[in-house]
């Protein structure tokens, strides 16, 4: 007995090995500087979704249909192609800034090059009506959050002044999304707080792409019945790049999609009890507009989905994992904890919470789920999550308890 259980645990350790490395690969793919973080230059997107349709086919994943595996969508968004620059000159002393790290323009900035002293301002200022090339400076700290998001929602969108700059020194931790509008002012925020007298240079070479387009990447496996559907999905995109800054999204959502990889992996090697549906998303991080895409133009019978499991920020799990909307489904829920038999920390139930591709197909009826994992560094929209310490802790263990919670379900 004792070396048929060798033999068991030493091919139990190389399945799971294979498995961790191949994410390991995808995930090195996905976040690689040729992708410029799967974003809005570089053709970065396009690059994306056609790796994953490449490795779709070597999994023996069919497309769903006539159309191929590409759903096709087009949607605006400011991008920033060109170069980003931010310094400062005091007493002929001048300090480079570099991107993403000391300073970030806000995503829907105009493009801008323009140098002078800054004026320092309130949290309530009101900018004048005819403004024009002024260099506006404001420091955030915890008592002025409200008032400071007021300020610069008023001067991008409600302010009649053009071709002005307003600086935020913002020392918290910052979060960056991508715009659907561009403004015809710019904001930068940096980390450095500035002096009185500072001069300052900042250009953004920033472009409006009112027809960007892109693509939702759906696959199909063909199970043994097709009365019921199972769905599983993630977004692929992420925030691109400004400047020589890339926003790799290793954790979000490089992991989903490695996971869903993994997946597609193994219901091409065994077939499912129910047709399944592999969606990886678009636009999720310009407003979910590939979900709602993909809504609005079904490839399937959506009454037949059984549950949709969204697989997002999948890459630590040192502190286990989380089911949105584990309330609402709790039969799946409990479910995944008595199958559990520690594959993660733990499983911790949330409620409803529209943070994901999930949440449009649960309000429109169909169940679904969003997982996530918990732990690892706290690296979110910004140019750490590159996946340098991505530790896939809960990767093998999540990837094997949604095969058998659905087998079951």
């Amino acid at each position: 007995m004792r070396p048929l259980f060798i033999l068991f645990f030493l091919l139990n350790i190389s399945i799971c090995s294979s498995q961790h490395n191949l994410a390991q690969h995808h995930i090195e793919v996905l976040t690689s500087d040729s992708l410029a973080g799967r974003g809005f230059t570089e053709n970065g997107q396009e690059k994306a979704a056609d790796f994953i349709i490449k490795e779709l086919k070597r999994f023996q994943v069919k497309a769903n249909g006539s159309n191929g595996f590409k759903q096709k969508l087009s949607y605006s968004v400011n991008t920033f192609p060109g170069s980003v620059q931010f310094s400062i000159t005091n007493q002929k002393t001048v300090k480079i800034f570099a991107a993403g790290k000391d300073f970030l323009f806000h995503s829907a900035s105009a493009p801008t090059d323009i140098q002078g002293q800054i004026q320092k301002i309130s949290a309530d200022f009101e900018f004048p009506k005819k403004a024009k090339n002024q260099i506006f400076y404001t420091e955030k700290n915890k008592h002025n959050t409200k008032a400071i998001e007021e300020l610069i929602q008023s001067f991008l969108f409600e302010s009649t002044t053009k071709e002005n700059l307003l600086i935020i020194q913002d020392s918290s931790k910052w979060s960056w999304f991508p715009s659907s509008k561009q403004s015809e002012n710019t904001v930068l925020y940096v980390k450095d707080q500035l002096f009185k007298n500072a001069l300052v240079a900042a250009k953004t070479e920033s472009e409006f792409v009112s027809d960007f387009e892109s693509s939702n990447i759906i696959g199909k496996v063909e199970g043994e019945r097709s009365d019921s559907v199972i769905m599983l999905s993630a977004h692929y995109d992420h925030l691109g790049q400004m400047g020589n800054a890339i926003f790799r999204g290793a954790n979000d959502n490089a992991s989903g999609v490695a996971m869903l990889l993994a997946l597609a992996k193994y219901y091409g090697e065994n077939k499912p009890p129910f047709d399944t549906y592999f969606l990886f998303t678009t636009a999720e991080e310009v407003g979910l507009l590939g979900s709602y895409f993909f809504l609005e133009n079904p490839v399937l019978d959506l009454s037949k989905v059984k549950m949709l499991i969204n697989l997002d920020m999948v890459g630590t799990g040192d502190e286990g994992i989380t089911v949105v909307n584990a309330i609402k489904h709790q039969r799946y829920f409990d479910l995944l904890k008595n199958l559990n038999n520690e594959r993660t920390v733990q499983i911790k139930a949330r409620g409803e919470a529209c943070n994901s591709d999930h949440c449009l197909f649960d309000q429109i009826g169909v169940p679904a789920v969003f997982i996530y994992t918990l732990g690892g560094k706290k690296a979110y929209h910004d140019i750490y999550d590159n996946g340098a310490d991505l530790s896939l802790e809960a990767f093998d263990g999540l990837h094997d308890l949604i095969i058998e919670s659905l087998e079951q379900y």
